[in-house]
C-alpha cells in the first residue's frame, strides 16, 4: 500500500485527504472520517473548527499522542477530546462543534478528562494530534481500543509530515512512546511525556508542567 502525501493549502483540503484514506488493509481500524453517515459528517465537521481554531491561534506546540479512543475522538473527531470536554470546556463552547449522542448522554474518556484539566492553564493551546489519526480497535470491535501497530504507526508518520506542513510548530512532545518511535525514525526534535493512561496521570502532568514554557501559563507574566 502506497499513499502519496501532499502538500495542504488549507484545512478542509487536508481534512477531505484524511477521509480518501484507505484503511481496509489495517482490518481492524477505521477511518473515522469517512462515509456519508451523519456520525462521519460530524467528526469531519468538528475536526474542521478545531484545526481552523488552531490555525488562528498558530501554535508553537504540538502534542502527539497514539491514536483515538473509543470514547473520546472516535466520537468527536477532535484528538484528546470527549463528547464531556467539548461541550463543558471553554476553549471549545459556543465554537459551532456537534455531537453524536444526546446532551444527556455525552461519553467522558479519562485521558481527554485529564488533558484538558491541564491545558485549562495555557493561555495558548498546543495543537493536539495523534500519530495514528484513525481509529485501532480490539477483538471487542468498534467498543474498544487497541495499539496501532507498526504498519499503521507508519501511515500516521507519513501524515503528520502533512500536517505539519499547515502548522510549523517549533516544539513537539510526545505522548507516550508509540508517538514518540516514529518521531525518533523521522529525526525530528521532540521531547517525552507519558501517556495520562493506565496509572500515568502524575506522571503526565508532571511532565507536561515541565515542558509547557512558564510564559505560557495564565497568571505568569
Amino acid at each position: 500500500m502506497f499513499y502519496k502525501m501532499l502538500a495542504m493549502k488549507d484545512i478542509e483540503e487536508f481534512v477531505e485527504f484524511l477521509r480518501t484514506l484507505d484503511v481496509e488493509d489495517f482490518s481492524t481500524s477505521e477511518n473515522l472520517y469517512d462515509g456519508k453517515s451523519k456520525e462521519s459528517e460530524i467528526r469531519r465537521h468538528n475536526l474542521t473548527v478545531y484545526l481552523k481554531m488552531m490555525k488562528d491561534i498558530n501554535p508553537g506546540i504540538m502534542m502527539i499522542g497514539e491514536a483515538p479512543g473509543y470514547k473520546g475522538c472516535r466520537l468527536t473527531g477532535v484528538p484528546f477530546t470527549s463528547e464531556k470536554v467539548l461541550a463543558t470546556n471553554p476553549f471549545f463552547c459556543d465554537q459551532g462543534f456537534r455531537f453524536i449522542n444526546e446532551k444527556d448522554k455525552l461519553e467522558s474518556e479519562q485521558s481527554a478528562t485529564i488533558v484538558w484539566n491541564e491545558l485549562n492553564a495555557l493561555k495558548e493551546k498546543p495543537l493536539i494530534w495523534n500519530i495514528f489519526p484513525f481509529h485501532p480497535f480490539g477483538n471487542k470491535g468498534v467498543y474498544s481500543n487497541r495499539t496501532p501497530n507498526s504498519k499503521e504507526l507508519d501511515l500516521g508518520r507519513k501524515i503528520l509530515e502533512t500536517i505539519l506542513g499547515l502548522f510549523p510548530v517549533n516544539k513537539i512532545i510526545a505522548i507516550g512512546r508509540k508517538p514518540e518511535s516514529r518521531l525518533l525514525i523521522m529525526g525530528i526534535n521532540h521531547v517525552y511525556v507519558r501517556h495520562p493512561a493506565n496509572g500515568g496521570k502524575s506522571e503526565f502532568v508532571q511532565g507536561l508542567k515541565k515542558e509547557l514554557c512558564p510564559h505560557a501559563m495564565e497568571g505568569n507574566k
